[in-house]
This record gives C-alpha cells, sequence and structure tokens, in this order.
C-alpha cells in the first residue's frame, strides 16, 4: 500500500490502531458483569468474510473523471468506507453483513479533479458521499444512495497541501490531512493549530470544517469554526470560495454555510486556518475537587482570573478506575476508600 492508495491503517471494526491490543483485567470484566449483566461477547467477523450488496459498475464518464488509478473497488476497501464510528456503525461493522456499501471509492488527485468529478457524477446519476477520516458518529460518511443509480465514497486523503503566512498567522491545509499530519507539517513552521477533538489522530481537516468539530482544547485555541477564515467548497454547479478575510459584523456570511455543512452541499477542497505560534512547553495537570458544584465554580474562576486553560473537563474516569483496582486487589482498601471519598 502506499500514501495513494485508500488508508487502512485503523481497525476496520473499531477505534484505534490494529497492533495495538488491549486486554481487559479479569477485574473489569467483573465490573462489566455486575453493571449489565453476564457478558457473552460474540465473534466478528474477519474483514473477508463480511458481506456486501454486489457493486454497481460505474460508467466509462465517471471513470475518465476520476482519473487514472484513482478508483477501488477492493472489498476491504468498500467495507472501510461503508461506516463511520458510532456504536449502531460498530455494531454493523462486527455483525459480518452490512446492507449499504459504496459502490467504489474515488480518491482525487487534486481539487480540480473533485470539480469534474462531481460534474460527471451529476450527469451519471451517481451519489457522492465526501470521506475524511471515517470518524462520523452521526450518519456523515453512510453511503445511501437515495434514488441515485449508484453510490460513490469519495475519499479525499491525496489533498493534502499546506502552506503557512508566517506573517499572518495563517494556514491553507487540504482536506485530507489527518490531525497529527497537519500539526506535524505545522510545527515544522514552528506554529500550531492547536485542535484537539478526540478523534484527532484519524479525523482530518475537511471533517472538521464540515462537523464544526470541538476539541478537546477548544477551551483555549477556539472551535474549529473560530479558526477558519476561508474555505473551498467544489459543488455539482461550481466552486464556492469565500474571501480570506477576518471575522466581521456584515450581513450572512457564505463561510458559515460551508462549515457544518456535513457533505450535503458539496465537498471541501481547501481551508485557510489562524494559526499560534507553537508554545515553548506543554504542561498538563488534574486537579480533583469534593464534588460537581464545587468543579463547576472553579471553572468559572480560572478565566475571570485570567488563567485559561486550552482543556477543561469534567470525567468520572476516576471512579471507575478506582472501581477497578479495588476488585484486582492491588491497593489496600483503606487507600482506595481514601481517594474515592474525596471525589
Amino acid at each position: 500500500m502506499s500514501d495513494a492508495d485508500p488508508r487502512r491503517d485503523s481497525r476496520w471494526w473499531g477505534w484505534g490502531d490494529p497492533a495495538h491490543r488491549v486486554e481487559l483485567p479479569a477485574s473489569a470484566t467483573e465490573l462489566l458483569a455486575d453493571r449489565i449483566g453476564g457478558t457473552d461477547p460474540t465473534q466478528r467477523s474477519a474483514i473477508e468474510q463480511v458481506r456486501l450488496p454486489d457493486p454497481m459498475p460505474l460508467s466509462d464518464r465517471v471513470r475518465t473523471a476520476a482519473g487514472v488509478n484513482a478508483v477501488y473497488v477492493d472489498h476491504e476497501d468498500r467495507v472501510r468506507h461503508a461506516a463511520g464510528q458510532s456504536y449502531p456503525d460498530l455494531v454493523r461493522l462486527r455483525s459480518g453483513e452490512l446492507d449499504e456499501a459504496p459502490d467504489a471509492i474515488v480518491l482525487p488527485a487534486d481539487a480540480a479533479a473533485v470539480a469534474t468529478l462531481l460534474e460527471a457524477c451529476a450527469h451519471e446519476r451517481v451519489a457522492v458521499v465526501p470521506f475524511g477520516g471515517g470518524t462520523s458518529v452521526v450518519g456523515g460518511v453512510a453511503p445511501a444512495r437515495g434514488g441515485f443509480d449508484s453510490v460513490v465514497s469519495l475519499d479525499l486523503a491525496r489533498l493534502r497541501r499546506v502552506e503557512v503566512d508566517r506573517r499572518s498567522l495563517t494556514a491553507t491545509l487540504g482536506p485530507g490531512l489527518r490531525g497529527p499530519e497537519a500539526e506535524a507539517a505545522l510545527a515544522r513552521e514552528g506554529v500550531t493549530l492547536g485542535h484537539y477533538p478526540q478523534s484527532f489522530v484519524y479525523a482530518t481537516i475537511g471533517g472538521f470544517a464540515a462537523t464544526r468539530s470541538a476539541g478537546q482544547a477548544s477551551c483555549g485555541y477556539g472551535r474549529f469554526d473560530e479558526l477558519v477564515t476561508s474555505s473551498t467548497l467544489q459543488t455539482p454547479s461550481g466552486e464556492l470560495a469565500t474571501l480570506e478575510t477576518p471575522h466581521t459584523a456584515a450581513g450572512p456570511s457564505l463561510r458559515e454555510v460551508v462549515l457544518g455543512s456535513e457533505g450535503a452541499l458539496g465537498v471541501i477542497t481547501e481551508v485557510t486556518v489562524r494559526v499560534r505560534p507553537a508554545p515553548e512547553a506543554q504542561r498538563y495537570e488534574g486537579w480533583m475537587v469534593p464534588g460537581f458544584e464545587e468543579g463547576m465554580e472553579a471553572l468559572r474562576e480560572l478565566p475571570l482570573d485570567r488563567h485559561r486553560s486550552s482543556q477543561i473537563k469534567k470525567s468520572l474516569r476516576w471512579r471507575i478506575g478506582l472501581e477497578i483496582i479495588r476488585r484486582s486487589g492491588n491497593w489496600p482498601k483503606s487507600q482506595v476508600d481514601s481517594v474515592n471519598s474525596r471525589l
């Protein structure tokens, strides 16, 4: 597999790196059994055993518009582009049978190829579903053909342009860049975007824009829509390119039409965002408070005191973790009870 091929470096049936295995300890299995009853998990099918509907052939016009070596119909690629990462998606994938799957996966080389492909698909009655990292949890990458003859998944992985304007502190990014790829490229220029949603590892710049992504670091650097200065959208009827200007008070903004459009209006092929000088150091701290009300008051006072954290969230993971530790017997009960009383 090359960088030009559809990506296959994540679990097709769930989240994460397939080489990284995590086994539940017996204490965690015991806790789950207590909370949700006895468990007897079913074994997932191998990817080659997943049943898909037969693909509809694409017309010569669509294949020509897609470009050379841009159309993929392999079974694995169709499975990987058939669902997102929601709980229902994962249940369907693990069941070994999918009622819907794209007839083909298309990887255009650039924005011009996207425009040509959309025009051809509109003429040939082919539904197009934009695909970035495949991390949608709201059905955003579902291969729904509706009343069309065929459906293709338009994978933007080849659109990974990075251009930084150090003077203006902006960066123009391709929609196919994953979060880590974008940050690595920006770091080489001494800047950062600072947008870290939970899907950061696999989600893409185009997906950030299409979903109005709000990341874990949104408290400091801002939601993704707050970082965007301009965008380009390819549609079956032409290109919509917004002006690269700061946010203004003038009338309705076409930029806001593109942001959050979820692929329904067209395909985002370029995004220009505000970046900041990369911090010299990063520090993460965890604070424990007696209860929810005290935590809310602390979060209210932090920005008033000009201490603006890049990431603020309340988590119950400590309670779950402590329960697993208690059951495992690795800590004395007195220590576990002491920590638990302060959560």
